[in-house]
Formats: C-alpha cells, sequence, structure tokens
C-alpha cells in the first residue's frame, strides 16, 4: 500500500463519526410518580384544573398514553354506557399519533382509578361537557366530548392539534398538552423530563418485573402496553440487558489458545 497516496484520509481514526442517540427523559418508579402527582398543586390553581392536570400524568404513566391520545380520548371510550370505567380501552385512529386503532389498557391501579373517577364525577358535578336531552348514560356525559378539555379563558373546549411533518410522514401533535405536561414535570423536580416521562418510565418498570420473573412474552408484552404496531418500535423505550449482550458475545468468540511453553502438567 502506498501510504502517500493522497487519496487515503486516515482522518476518521482520530475523529470518528458520532452514532445517533435517542434522548431518553429521567425515569420514575410508580413510588416517584404517585408522590409527585400528590405533590400537583390544587391551590395555586383551578381545583379542576389542578385535578385534571393529574389524571392526564396518570394517563400517560398507567395507561402509556402519548399527548396526543391524552388529548383526543373520548368519554366513549373511557366509559361504558352503564358509567363503569373501562379496563381495556379502543383507541380511534384520528385519536392516535400513527393514525391506526389501537388498544390501551386501564390497568387496575387504585390510585389511578380513583382519581379518574373524581375527574369524571367532577365534570358531571359542573355540568362539564354533559350529553343533550338529559341522557343518563354515560353518567350524563356527551360521550363524544372529550375526557379532558382544555380550559380557555373560563371555558372548557377540547385541546386543538397542529399537524408536524417529519421524515415524510404526516402526524398530530398536540403541543399545548405536551408543553403542560413538561412543565408540570420540571416544576415538581424532573428537569430533565418531558411529556413522554410516563411512557419510558412504565415501559421500563414493567420490562424489568416481567424478566425478574422470566416471562417470555415480555417484548410481546411491552408493545402491547405501548400500543406499538412492531415490536422494533419499542426499542427506544426499554432499556439495554448488557449482560445478555455479554453472554452472546462471549458465546460467538472462540475459545483462545494456550500460548507459550507447555507447563509440565499439560505435558
Amino acid at each position: 500500500m502506498n501510504m502517500s497516496d493522497e487519496n487515503i484520509d486516515f482522518k476518521w481514526r482520530w475523529n470518528p463519526p458520532s452514532l445517533r442517540t435517542v434522548k431518553q427523559p429521567e425515569t420514575l418508579t410508580p413510588d416517584e410518580f404517585l408522590d409527585m402527582v400528590e405533590r400537583v398543586d390544587n391551590e395555586g390553581v383551578d381545583p379542576l384544573i389542578g385535578l385534571r392536570n393529574q389524571c392526564m400524568l396518570l394517563t400517560t404513566y398507567f395507561s402509556c398514553f402519548r399527548a396526543v391520545e391524552v388529548s383526543q380520548w373520548k368519554v366513549k371510550e373511557a366509559l361504558y354506557p352503564d358509567g363503569s370505567l373501562m379496563f381495556v380501552t379502543r383507541l380511534r385512529k384520528e385519536g392516535t399519533k400513527g393514525n391506526y386503532p389501537a388498544i390501551a389498557h386501564i390497568p387496575n391501579v387504585r390510585e389511578y382509578r380513583e382519581y379518574l373517577e373524581k375527574w369524571l364525577d367532577a365534570r358531571v358535578k359542573h355540568r362539564i361537557g354533559l350529553a343533550k336531552q338529559g341522557s343518563v348514560e354515560y353518567r350524563g356525559l356527551d360521550p363524544e366530548s372529550h375526557v379532558f378539555l382544555s380550559n380557555w379563558r373560563g371555558m372548557w373546549q377540547p385541546f386543538s392539534l397542529t399537524r408536524k411533518v417529519s421524515k415524510g410522514k404526516e402526524y398530530k401533535v398536540a403541543t399545548a398538552v405536551q408543553n403542560l405536561l413538561t412543565k408540570l414535570y420540571k416544576d415538581y423536580g424532573y428537569k430533565n423530563s418531558s411529556s413522554h416521562a410516563g411512557r419510558h418510565s412504565f415501559a421500563r418498570f414493567a420490562q424489568r418485573l416481567l424478566e425478574k420473573k422470566k416471562s417470555p412474552d415480555t417484548s410481546r408484552i411491552i408493545q402491547t402496553l405501548l400500543h406499538h404496531k412492531t415490536e422494533e418500535a419499542q426499542r427506544d423505550y426499554t432499556d439495554v440487558d448488557f449482560n445478555h449482550i455479554r453472554k452472546v458475545a462471549q458465546q460467538m468468540m472462540p475459545i483462545p489458545k494456550k500460548r507459550g511453553r507447555p507447563r509440565k502438567n499439560d505435558k
């Protein structure tokens, strides 16, 4: 090889290209998260708005909703006609980021479901989005109204959406909800968190719990919890198992041969 060849560029040896990394928010355990939610100030703001904020935070964590799904979730997707709260909800495609229908869970976590019940009852009490003609189904709420509403100058109304284009794909963004949730995390001690912190946190908590129980369906369950279309989409939400990678690498490498003069016992 002619080392003087000007076409050869060795600069990469000293300036290797940076690898693409995905910005990860802080992760909170269920106890840390519930502690934060309980500290959300319901006195500094309208108590109804404070209660709504607590419920939206809880929905991003335990149901792994994105901000846009929080903003578009409808009463008929959260309640049965008899007014009872569902355990599994079906999200219509118009209410998701990827514009595809999804199934999400409303798990039997006492604090989460109690907050939701309290918020829905408060809506009925304060006559926020009631059904027309005095219907008693869905607790008297309009089934087409959104579970969580924006309060603009004292008026309750749906959160607005904006359209965003990234990598040639167009999707909906609930900017107001994203900003609100991010601000709540920062205000209560989690400066590096975003509106996605709940999804990330619960996915990693579930991953560790399932792996501890040696569940063979860990990946599939996490995919379902995050309501992703493919398992590959969840990679940014789960931890890398470096112990597993180390074991696989050791199995791939050949056993090294002995070097040097043989010992007496080896003869």
